[in-house]
């Protein structure tokens, strides 16, 4: 089945309604406030934001959740040895603050792949880092907790990291996704972590090869619990209202943040204002979330919703849609977007029908407040519109994780200049194009039998890896008859004469499609399973078969060989389970025989 979708007129009126005003005077405000989660500047941007939503008349509540931040305040590094001078330092979020004491030791520089540098959003510790105990190591690359809790286990003192450019970036070594829990809450690095500029690291390396260093530093951080406002708003729709998008993107940022994520706070603010006033066309609901403790939470805003409205979200959420770093200078390009394999063709089409261009998604990283695969929910976008490809390489850009990939992103230098209008313009034709589709198409617009492709080459690949040591076959025959099974389910939806959304056959078939993604998105994006919260890093595919990589590495018959097996064993029973439920779930639709659209 394929989804073909056309640029009606409702579509064109609506999105005639983008203006700008708005999103400037929200910009103007926000270059005024350091919106730092836990602060009363963030708290002034929530009061400011929702004193639109009040003139407008729109539902919304602010909830004021108390989460757990970890708030860098400031560093310092001193060079003792050779001579004596001090260097600019921050230190990132979930660093272990040292506070007014000093910790010295030796420099040990180990360079870091090509891979380390600049991937914000993959923590996982990468090598071995040899003898390391009682020295500071001095390191390449954003800060990443799984290189820091394995450098903490081998005794290191504490991590300087070497920003990839001109800009010290801020960050987090967090790995504990939103405010811990008792499975949790001893899982973040136990040493201190820092972040130099580039030419200072350089120095440093320098001086390492020719000579002994020493330094010390200092980090000083704010840790607990913190009150923060949460915007919730509510734009009902006509004929399914329980049923709704999720459309959400985080208010708190790094210093004024304009890039990251001002340009997100306004387009939501305008998506708002514009779904609103056109409600009376809407046929499902849009909810939009504004979240604090994004990144001295990990999440913590997003987490905590995911927590309190678990049930509700289980229920009723289509589908969840971020909005981070849109509008940004210079961001002209789609082809580095991310959505689900079951939503790619909604989206590129939408894209391609919004502002007429050609779009590529890649799996979503564990990241953007994606607070909601543990549930099941199908999810679109992330970081919106980049610098194309050309352009970075022209411009001698590295990667960024936001801001448009304009290189300011998570600085000092994040200001107005950052933004760009026209493009916001468009990034909201985007954004606002695919989620009318979504809450007026009478048959959610997923197709399922990608994510089983994805699945089943998912599993060809793992087989590879693990060669004779253990047999995927049970999960690729029931991947394999799910594939089967989906095309004849969607077969039977396309043959739908004129559905209407109240149709008692349409309604059986959505709730078949949002149960399809609470089983499989599960099984391909979480470990921890449904309504807890698996640690911050990268989440392979099919996350209970990954322990595949390490089989051939093992020494056959040894204990870690052995453990490898039982893991194995445990998730392909935990797979195969999760296909065949939803295998049963299409035998449902197959089985009322409905090939018309009668009530």
């Amino acid at each position: 089945m394929s989804v073909i979708f056309e640029i009606d007129q409702l579509e064109k009126t609506i999105l005639q309604d983008i203006s700008t005003d708005v999103p400037l005077e929200v910009l103007e405000r926000f270059l005024t406030l350091v919106r730092e989660s836990g602060s009363e500047d963030e708290k002034t941007a929530a009061r400011f934001l929702a004193q639109y939503l009040e003139e407008w008349n729109i539902p919304h509540r602010i909830h004021f959740p108390t989460i757990y931040l970890s708030v860098p305040k400031k560093a310092a590094v001193i060079v003792t040895h050779p001579g004596s001078r001090e260097i600019k330092a921050k230190t990132p979020s979930c660093s272990i603050s040292t506070g007014d004491q000093w910790v010295s030791g030796d420099v040990v520089y180990i360079p870091a792949d090509e891979a380390d540098l600049s991937d914000a959003f993959d923590p996982l510790a990468t090598n071995k880092y040899g003898d390391v105990r009682g020295k500071i190591v001095l390191t390449d690359g954003y800060p990443v907790s799984g290189k820091m809790k394995e450098l903490g286990n081998d005794g290191a003192l504490g991590v300087i990291f070497i920003s990839p450019g001109r800009y010290i970036h801020e960050g987090t070594v967090g790995v504990v996704w939103g405010s811990p829990d008792l499975d949790t809450m001893g899982e973040e690095p136990q040493i201190p972590a820092l972040m130099i500029g580039k030419q200072d690291g350089l120095d440093l390396i320098n001086e390492c090869q020719s000579d002994t260093v020493t330094l010390q530093f200092q980090t000083h951080l704010d840790e607990g619990w913190f009150e923060c406002p949460l915007i919730d708003i509510w734009i009902e729709g006509t004929e399914e209202p329980d049923k709704y998008v999720l459309l959400h993107g985080h208010l708190d940022s790094w210093h004024q943040g304009i890039g990251d994520n001002g340009t997100g706070n306004a387009a939501l603010l305008e998506m708002a204002r514009i779904f609103y006033k056109h409600r009376d066309k809407l046929k499902r609901s849009i909810r939009i979330a504004i979240w604090p403790g994004h990144s001295t939470g990990r999440y913590a805003g997003s987490t905590w919703f995911a927590d309190q409205f678990g049930l509700d979200l289980d229920e009723n959420c289509i589908a969840q849609v971020n909005c981070d770093s849109p509008g940004c200078r210079w961001a002209t390009s789609y082809e580095e977007m991310s959505w689900m394999s079951e939503a790619q063709e909604l989206c590129q089409s939408a894209i391609q029908d919004a502002v007429c261009q050609p779009s590529r998604g890649y799996r979503p990283h564990r990241a953007g407040d994606y607070s909601f695969n543990n549930i099941g929910i199908t999810s679109f976008y992330m970081l919106s519109s980049s610098i194309p490809a050309e352009d970075l390489a022209e411009r001698g850009y590295y990667a960024v994780g936001g801001c448009g990939s304009n290189i300011e992103w998570h600085s000092e230098e994040d200001l107005m200049h950052v933004a760009d209008m026209d493009i916001l313009v468009r990034d909201l034709k985007v954004y606002m194009t695919t989620i009318l589709r979504v809450v007026n198409a009478p048959i959610h617009p997923f197709l399922f039998t990608k994510t089983v492709e994805e699945l089943i080459e998912t599993i060809e690949e793992y087989q590879a890896y693990a060669v004779d040591h253990f047999s995927f076959d049970l999960v690729r025959r029931e991947a394999q008859e799910l594939f089967l099974a989906l095309e004849d389910f969607y077969q039977q939806v396309r043959e739908l004469q004129a559905p209407s959304i109240l149709d008692t056959t349409v309604k059986k078939a959505n709730e078949i499609i949002r149960s399809l993604g609470r089983e499989l998105v599960t099984i391909n994006f979480s470990r921890a399973g449904k309504f807890r919260h698996d640690l911050a890093i990268d989440m392979p595919r099919i996350p209970d078969l990954a322990a595949a990589h390490l089989l051939s590495s093992l020494e056959a018959d040894s204990h870690p060989y052995r453990v490898a097996l039982t893991h194995l064993t445990r998730g392909l029973n935990r797979v195969a389970w999760s296909m065949q439920r939803a295998r049963k779930l299409l035998k449902t639709f197959k089985h009322d025989g409905v090939k018309t659209g009668s009530k």
